[in-house]
């Protein structure tokens, strides 16, 4: 590798590292822990962070070769797949809270917020479960130069 030139497996090991940190390691500290909502909160703002960062590179960097543009480009489409998968469990999440709102019972409307909550979860990871294959096979595909 020249000096000054990034290799074309970098744009998958930061979304493997991004999926990894903040959609399995943080969630599961922030579980044990008890520090749920500041965790998770930190899980968001990281990943977030982390997705603009491979989206910008990817948009407004000059690549030397064809291939690492390539590599880039694909990080930031399963970047936006993961943003897609954000907007339907935050919706999921709105109708919940929406729903609890009209509960006359506050039992009930608990356990509407506990239900949905647990349902928001599914779209993102069932995202994430997606992005690690796609991403373990776009990194093994950079690192033998394809």
């Amino acid at each position: 590798m020249q000096a000054g030139v990034l290799p074309a497996s970098l744009p998958h090991e930061r979304m493997m590292l991004n999926l990894a940190l903040f959609h399995i390691l943080l969630p599961i500290v922030a579980l044990a822990s008890g520090l749920l909502l500041a965790l998770l909160s930190l899980a968001l703002v990281g990943s977030l962070a982390s997705i603009s960062w491979i989206g910008w590179y990817a948009r407004y960097h000059n690549f030397a070769a064809d291939k690492l543009k390539q590599h880039w480009q694909l990080a930031w489409k399963h970047c936006r797949w993961l943003l897609y998968a954000y907007a339907v469990s935050a919706f999921i999440m709105l109708l919940g809270f929406l729903i609890s709102m009209f509960q006359s019972d506050d039992n009930m409307a608990s356990i509407m917020l506990v239900i949905f909550s647990r349902l928001a979860v599914v779209p993102t990871m069932l995202m994430v479960l997606l992005l690690f294959v796609l991403e373990t096979s776009a990194l093994a595909e950079s690192r033998k130069g394809n």
